[in-house]
């Protein structure tokens, strides 16, 4: 069966993405309106969104719940999803208003049809391959929330209603990975799908996770079974469970916030540098772009001249070079895998 073609957006010739804070802002407001229509739409119907949700891989047919793979029911985001997602994030809409809706109907269809089987629950910092987790593992537990969980209190409201639902075995993996890893990986990500994560998040969910699993301690044994998983480039690591899961983020090292976004803005910084003189393109400029806006002011100016060094390198080799994904000419198909470039 011949594999299915790519999306229109990854098409798009490197030089000509955009950000949606690029954009003139009656374009903006164009693309906030849509999905704030297309979500209400969905949240007023929502068996129906829900069991397209269920249909969509990726999702254990519907045991699986994660807000990303959520929002991809909105058409105006499949269309082009980094400037989807960057919209989600503008205060001025209300998308993300009915999608947290939906995002509750979710998790109780979830609990309701995991009918009292086990629990699964996958936290940590972005990219740190919780979703490759979810998925390996989420076949054989009744429900699987995949999300950050950094929140101490949003934990524990889930968890309540885990119990509520009658769901007496309640499991919890923290996935920890290096955030300087977590940040190729997540770049690696936009490739593919387009979504990016802004560096003062992913930051602020990193240095909160290890804080938030230490204060699960008292849950541990009597309700509550828990994991560590050390991640690095290679993929998993070694696994520890319980006190020993405990003992082992109690001994490594937790970094502040502040110093965790200094480090993540450094290696950005220097994975742009690294951009200027490649030979072909690495993440999408749109991508590059959205994130360089995520920078402190001080290292923003220095961002987005790299960016334009790049892009004026780019536009110097013409359409034989870097024009489409990985190098390829607008019209010629990309490499196999490659994604975005």
């Amino acid at each position: 069966m011949p594999s299915a073609p790519p999306p229109a957006w990854h098409q798009v010739p490197w030089p000509l993405r955009r950000s949606y804070w690029e954009l003139e802002e009656a374009a903006r407001r164009e693309l906030r309106d849509a999905l704030e229509h297309e979500a209400a739409l969905l949240a007023r119907h929502a068996p129906v969104a829900l069991d397209e949700y269920a249909a969509l891989p990726g999702t254990l047919e519907g045991q699986l719940v994660n807000g990303d793979v959520l929002a991809t029911l909105l058409p105006s985001l499949r269309r082009n999803p980094t400037r989807g997602y960057e919209a989600l994030e503008d205060p001025a809409g209300r998308a993300a208003v009915h999608l947290n809706a939906l995002g509750k109907r979710l998790r109780d269809r979830a609990l309701t049809h995991a009918r009292g089987r086990p629990v699964v629950i996958f936290m940590g910092g972005q990219a740190s391959g919780k979703t490759t987790g979810a998925l390996a593992l989420g076949a054989s537990f009744g429900a699987v929330f995949d999300a950050p969980h950094t929140d101490p209190e949003g934990v524990a409201f889930l968890l309540g209603r885990i119990r509520e639902a009658g769901c007496a075995e309640v499991h919890l993996a923290y996935t920890d990975r290096p955030p300087e890893t977590s940040l190729k990986a997540m770049l690696a990500r936009s490739e593919r799908e387009g979504r990016y994560v802004p560096l003062g998040r992913m930051a602020r969910a990193h240095a909160y996770a290890p804080f938030t699993f230490l204060g699960l301690a008292p849950r541990v044994g009597r309700a509550l079974e828990v994991y560590h998983i050390r991640v690095d480039e290679d993929g998993p690591g070694p696994m520890t469970a319980g006190q020993d899961a405990l003992a082992t983020v109690r001994l490594r090292p937790k970094p502040v916030e502040s110093v965790l976004a200094y480090q993540l803005q450094t290696a950005y910084i220097s994975l742009l540098r690294t951009q200027a003189h490649a030979p072909e393109p690495w993440c999408p400029r749109d991508v590059l772009a959205g994130l360089n806006r995520s920078l402190d002011a001080w290292r923003r100016s220095e961002a987005d001249h790299l960016l334009r060094r790049f892009f004026e390198a780019v536009a110097e080799r013409g359409p034989q070079a870097g024009a489409g994904p990985r190098g390829t000419s607008a019209g010629s198909p990309p490499e196999p895998g490659s994604g975005l470039g």
